[in-house]
């Protein structure tokens, strides 16, 4: 049941009790209109995901795990020069970058965003260079495809790259 609608109910489902207890408290825990904020947390809860959804859709080739998600991964060839671009994107970077780890083997970095910054993990196994990004809080909620976006940039910088979609991991 790889459904892009089911995906988008099951979002709402899970933002709903964050809203519903978020307006609980700012309510004062008075369960007088509860009805009331079942309403108000699963129109919010609406609203936040249907706000997503425009552009997520902007990508037709998204697959269903990477759908309203802000966790992605991508499986590249291990070779020198696709570990080189990585450095050569921590000595000049495009976005605002803290570099929170790096050995040789691994590199994790920080990237700024509006809102709520994003971890960058790049890994070197035996067979291949793994890549995840995911928000550093939060990272149950859509990003507007701000994470997508960035992993599929370095999949097309690279230069023999396999695409591996791990949004559930």
């Amino acid at each position: 049941m790889e459904n892009k609608t089911i995906k988008f109910v099951l979002k709402i489902l899970t933002i709903f009790p964050s809203i519903f207890f978020l307006t609980y408290v700012l309510n004062g825990f008075d369960l007088k209109f509860w009805v009331f904020e079942i309403i108000i947390s699963f129109m919010t809860s609406f609203g936040i995901v249907f706000w997503q959804l425009f552009d997520y859709e902007k990508y037709n080739e998204i697959s269903y795990e990477d759908f309203l998600e802000s966790k992605h991964s991508l499986s590249l060839e291990n070779s020198e020069e696709n570990w080189d671009q990585f450095n050569e994107m921590i000595k000049n970077p495009l976005l605002e970058l803290e570099i929170i780890e790096r050995t040789d083997e691994m590199l994790k970095v920080l990237i700024a965003r509006k809102f709520i910054d994003s971890i960058l993990t790049v890994r070197k196994t035996k067979d291949a260079i793994i890549v995840n990004i995911e928000k550093k809080f939060f990272s149950f909620l859509p990003d507007r495809a701000e994470n997508y976006r960035t992993i599929q940039k370095l999949a097309k910088r690279s230069q023999q790259s396999k695409r591996i979609s791990t949004s559930e991991a």
